[in-house]
């Protein structure tokens, strides 16, 4: 498959998201709300450091429990993006019916909620153990599946209950983003990126981009040029042709050229093939390597971050920098316009510093690096160029 070539990706760890390290987390403040009938958890962050929020849209029949926790009870990327310094917004189908039963807690239903509905059944899906990577079939996990199918029953327990509204999923969610105010990112997962895209066009001036979680319904050359300027973050996760889903991602990987040439910064990561870590199911934000992806997400995010001082964004043309092969091996090679003093940081794709030095006779040895994404940081008389790399050696 065609790999895409994000040329204008640029990519900047900053020590400052390190920061947090050691030190105690302040508590966040946790909450519920309605609006266009649709039900809204929050989690406020007690360490806020970015202006920028998150509003997160389930896929189809989820709700906001694949991001507010896990099936085996681990941290939510809700919690894990509060503990970053964003606020977080999760925004419900307005479908579901919460006050017949689904997840609420560490939330509460708000008293204006809606009241239950009599006979209401779960959004229950069959086949979801192959159609999502869990498995070979219902009850049969794979034998690399990192989707913990040892608690498969909460997971299905926190399936939401169908209710009888017809508000419109995005008019739901442009409502959460007038109640926050400020510039937020959209992420979405699976069929929840059709609503996404739809309150992108409406609300593209409160918008940094979009981070599409193995989306149905990226993007496509219809939405622009309303969408010009803003960014695009895709994850993918393994058996994606036994799921079917290859055309989907086909369309992530277009969609990311079309923001590239609209001015905006976009990459697609698929974790079998960039990092080599096999066994990610649909439902990457409660595989057991959740931690590790939003990891991804939240680094790539940081480039845009209003904490992320002292490096330039904007860089003069003078410094220009090609590197080959891609994928590379032991070593990569190294063609610039600049002919001495041109130092150099290699990064892995979690923002851990291995190596830095000067370049010597065009060429970097990656013999000790790990295999997988890695990330090239060139530095010359005050300008930054980052470069990425998939090395396979």
């Amino acid at each position: 498959m065609k790999q895409l070539q994000p040329t204008m990706l640029r990519i900047h760890f900053a020590i400052i998201c390190m920061l947090l390290a050691g030190k105690g987390l302040a508590q966040h403040t946790y909450g519920s709300f309605y609006t266009k009938d649709a039900y809204v958890n929050y989690v406020l962050s007690g360490n806020k450091t970015e202006a920028a929020t998150i509003v997160m849209v389930p896929g189809l029949n989820l709700s906001s429990f694949i991001y507010a926790t896990t099936p085996d009870g681990r941290k939510g990327w809700a919690d894990l993006f509060a503990d970053k310094g964003y606020d977080v917004y999760m925004v419900n189908d307005p479908k579901f019916d919460f006050a017949t039963g689904g997840f609420v807690a560490p939330y509460t239903i708000p008293a204006n909620g809606k009241a239950a509905t009599p006979g209401s059944e779960q959004a229950w899906q069959s086949d979801i153990w192959r159609r999502w990577g869990f498995g070979t079939s219902q009850g049969i996990p794979y034998a690399n599946a990192l989707f913990p199918t040892d608690s498969f029953a909460v997971f299905a327990r926190n399936y939401p209950f169908l209710g009888s509204s017809n508000d419109r999923y995005e008019d739901a969610i442009q409502a959460t983003m007038d109640s926050i105010g400020g510039r937020v990112w959209l992420m979405a997962h699976s069929a929840g990126a059709q609503p996404t895209v739809l309150a992108a066009l409406q609300k593209k001036s409160q918008l940094h981009g979009l981070i599409l979680i193995e989306p149905a319904g990226p993007p496509d050359s219809t939405n622009f040029p309303a969408l010009s300027g803003l960014h695009m973050f895709g994850v993918y996760g393994d058996y994606i042709s036994s799921r079917n889903q290859t055309n989907r991602k086909i369309a992530t990987e277009a969609a990311a050229v079309l923001f590239q040439k609209a001015g905006g910064i976009a990459d697609v990561v698929s974790l079998p093939e960039d990092s080599m870590v096999l066994g990610n199911s649909h439902i990457l934000m409660q595989d057991r390597n959740s931690a590790d992806i939003f990891q991804i997400i939240e680094h790539w995010m940081r480039q845009f971050s209003s904490n992320t001082l002292g490096i330039q964004t904007n860089l003069p043309d003078e410094l220009h920098i090609k590197t080959y092969p891609n994928p590379a091996g032991n070593e990569i090679w190294i063609k610039s316009n600049v002919k001495n003093d041109l130092e150099y940081s290699i990064y892995t794709v979690d923002g851990r510093l291995l190596e830095t030095a000067q370049v010597l006779n065009g060429r970097i040895d990656l013999s000790e690096a790990p295999n997988g994404i890695l990330y090239l940081q060139f530095k010359y008389n005050g300008q930054v160029v980052m470069k990425k790399l998939i090395k396979n050696g």
